[in-house]
């Protein structure tokens, strides 16, 4: 609550001094110094803001999207442990970069991005299997076809 009251006093005293130009007015100052003033109070309000309110909110769902996040396929539609999601992905990728090799041999500046994702989710899925979840929900359920697709 304190830091919504700091917030928000901040942004009133950047206003107050665009619009009233109190120094300018009992000290005879420039105004462009109050107004600067003011804008830089203003500027500090929206940066303290977005550093407090938006930017965690964008990494959480940043780190949920990633592979094992709460919002991936992996993390969705299997039962298993966040650490023990991230190895089965990791071991997946080295086996996967020597099945995607010859991709790379015959066209050096291949993009093997999509192909080397949907092997790893077809070897993590041969691995982990049996720890299937959420077959009923429809994201599974084209996840799950996605996989066996190819």
């Amino acid at each position: 609550m304190t830091e919504i009251i700091f917030y928000a006093v901040i942004l009133l005293a950047g206003i107050f001094l665009i619009t009233y130009r109190p120094m300018a007015r009992h000290l005879q100052l420039p105004i462009y110094w109050e107004v600067g003033s003011g804008a830089l109070l203003v500027i500090f309000f929206m940066f303290l803001v977005t550093s407090t309110y938006v930017t965690p909110k964008i990494t959480e769902e940043d780190l949920a999207k990633k592979p094992c996040g709460s919002e991936s396929p992996q993390g969705a539609c299997y039962s298993l442990e966040h650490s023990l999601c991230e190895k089965a992905w990791a071991n997946a990728e080295t086996t996967c970069k020597a099945d995607l090799a010859y991709i790379t041999k015959e066209r050096p500046s291949a993009l093997i991005g999509p192909a080397l994702n949907h092997c790893r989710a077809k070897k993590m899925d041969q691995f982990l299997h049996y720890n299937r979840v959420n077959t009923d929900s429809s994201f599974c359920k084209a996840y799950f076809d996605f996989i066996e697709a190819k």
